[in-house]
């Protein structure tokens, strides 16, 4: 007797309740958030960079080159000073002379020159000279132009000498503010100086009345 050979029919899969199976897909779910999370590499903030700051460049000192010798001439104008040219001394000057004395009066061009004169003639004459001679006049610079050299102040002192220079044997009387510079000329002390000059005791009787008392000694030699 064949056998019979029976195919069972296939069993229906049972239906799952559908609130089981949203439950299980929701932790599905989750499971795979966090393991997400946990393999993901952690992300670490940025550094920024702050630049350095710039450095100056400084040469070695074995690579510089040789100092630069400054020449002997320079240095010189460097230590030495300029020297400024002495100031040009403006002088105007009159002599008279006698036997024995030497006159020499500041003038001035504000007064009368005859009468400057008459009044050195007079001192001279008071002091027993009885007929006192005139040198002549004097006047520095002898040039407009102060940078010419022959104005310089041992030039004005040789004019005085040359002009006046014959005073060995005459005592020196000096009226007005030259007096240090004609004894510097004459190479001598004066025996008076007075500050007064001769248009100064022209106008002013009480200096005349002063020079004469320095004059009284050299009268009574």
């Amino acid at each position: 007797m064949a056998s019979e050979i029976s195919v069972s029919a296939p069993t229906a899969p049972a239906q799952k309740d559908p609130e089981l199976a949203a439950r299980s897909r929701d932790k599905i779910a989750h499971l795979q958030s966090l393991m997400s999370a946990v393999d993901a590499p952690t992300k670490q903030p940025q550094q920024v960079e702050s630049p350095e700051p710039a450095r100056a460049h400084v040469t070695p000192v074995d690579e510089l080159g040789p100092a630069e010798e400054v020449p002997a001439e320079e240095k010189e104008r460097e230590v030495v000073p300029s020297q400024l040219p002495d100031p040009v001394p403006r002088v105007f000057v009159e002599a008279w002379q006698g036997n024995r004395f030497l006159l020499v009066g500041e003038m001035s061009e504000d007064t009368s020159l005859s009468l400057q004169q008459t009044l050195a003639v007079n001192i001279l004459k008071s002091l027993g000279e009885s007929s006192p001679a005139g040198l002549g006049a004097l006047q520095w610079p002898l040039f407009n132009n102060l940078k010419v050299s022959i104005n310089r102040i041992e030039h004005l002192l040789e004019a005085i000498s040359a002009s006046y220079g014959n005073a060995e044997a005459r005592q020196i009387i000096v009226l007005g503010s030259d007096g240090e510079l004609l004894e510097r000329a004459f190479e001598k002390p004066v025996a008076v100086r007075f500050s007064g000059s001769l248009a100064k005791l022209a106008a002013d009787p009480q200096l005349k009345r002063q020079l004469w008392q320095e004059l009284k000694p050299l009268a009574s030699l």
